[in-house]
């Protein structure tokens, strides 16, 4: 795992959203905030687990993760009909593997063909249907092959 966060900006960050740091809150910030999975509550505490590093319950995990949303720190996204959950909260879309299931983040600045006001003409809403509403976010999801997945089945044709 490469360390995009080291223990004192882990506890910058929560302590600006006036959260208390505890052994377990940081283990858990440590393991979301470095990751560019996008674990599910599960995968999230059986990692936690098997690294020996605490005994920590799903429970906890599961209530410090809920802090973590609610504080504006991770976003739930649903991935197959399962709840997983992303620490990198910019706008950016998501490109998932239909073969191994990786999750890839890709940042909308290298979509070119996408515009802010063209996400709004994807929808079927006219501007009069819109007028009392607040779009909060958009979801954008590709599906395909990933790389390391079209180089495995090149090499095995």
């Amino acid at each position: 795992m490469e360390i995009k966060y080291d223990k004192n900006s882990i506890i910058k960050i929560l302590k600006d959203k006036k959260i208390k740091v505890t052994p377990n809150r940081f283990k858990v910030a440590f393991e979301l905030f470095n990751s560019n999975e996008h674990p599910s509550i599960d995968q999230l505490h059986q990692k936690l687990v098997k690294s020996n590093e605490t005994q920590i319950s799903f429970t906890s995990v599961y209530n410090i993760v809920k802090l973590f949303e609610n504080a504006g720190l991770v976003k739930e996204i649903l991935i197959e009909n399962k709840i997983h959950y992303d620490s990198n909260i910019t706008p950016h879309a998501h490109f998932i593997c239909k073969n191994c299931g990786k999750v890839q983040d890709i940042e909308l600045d290298k979509l070119n063909f996408i515009d802010e006001k063209k996400l709004i003409s994807f929808k079927t809403f006219t501007e009069e249907e819109l007028k009392d509403n607040k779009i909060d976010s958009v979801e954008i999801t590709f599906y395909g092959i990933c790389g390391e997945c079209l180089k495995q089945e090149n090499s095995e044709a």
